[in-house]
């Protein structure tokens, strides 16, 4: 373990390995459900392109909240830097992960929204995938962010510039 403790670098360290694990993830599951080919996806059926941004939004604020918070736990408790009472409950940790669904939830009820309703009919496989990489790798950092500042605010202190 490190002899100095930087909480900020901690959190940016956190935050990157939930965007990178997420963009991965998102592309796999892109793969398994779409293939990978250069072709039209539509919005609503047969491909429905649109409504996977649900199950997406959902699966990776779960994750990205839940995982780093229990790590991030067990790796704070072995290092001591937890006082007593520091310490998140599993409850606290369950509240934490509710939110971050519920924001993944949102975020992608809002997606699926724009692309029903939008003036897209279908959208080119390609840029599709990138698109779902980058909502994965988003919606992963901003959900670890919120989940580990929201239990850990002692240690790390959200900054307003």
């Amino acid at each position: 373990m490190q002899r100095h403790f930087n909480p900020d670098r901690l959190l940016r360290r956190e935050q990157l390995l939930s965007a990178a694990i997420n963009a991965v993830l998102s592309a796999a599951f892109f793969a398994l459900v779409f293939g990978i080919g250069d072709r039209a996806l539509t919005m609503a059926a047969p491909d429905s392109f649109a409504l996977d941004f649900l199950p997406q939004g959902a699966m990776v604020s779960l994750m990205a909240s839940l995982v780093p918070a229990l790590a991030m736990r067990g790796r704070l408790r072995k290092s001591d830097f937890l006082r007593q009472g520091r310490d998140p409950s599993g409850g606290r940790i369950v509240a934490a992960t509710a939110k971050g669904v519920l924001l993944g939830l949102s975020s992608g009820a809002l997606l699926f929204a724009l692309a029903r309703l939008g003036p897209l009919a279908h959208v080119p496989s390609y840029p599709a995938l990138a698109f779902k990489i980058l909502y994965g790798a988003g919606l992963g950092a901003v959900c670890t962010r919120l989940a580990l500042t929201g239990l850990f605010e002692g240690v790390f202190r959200e900054r307003t510039t």
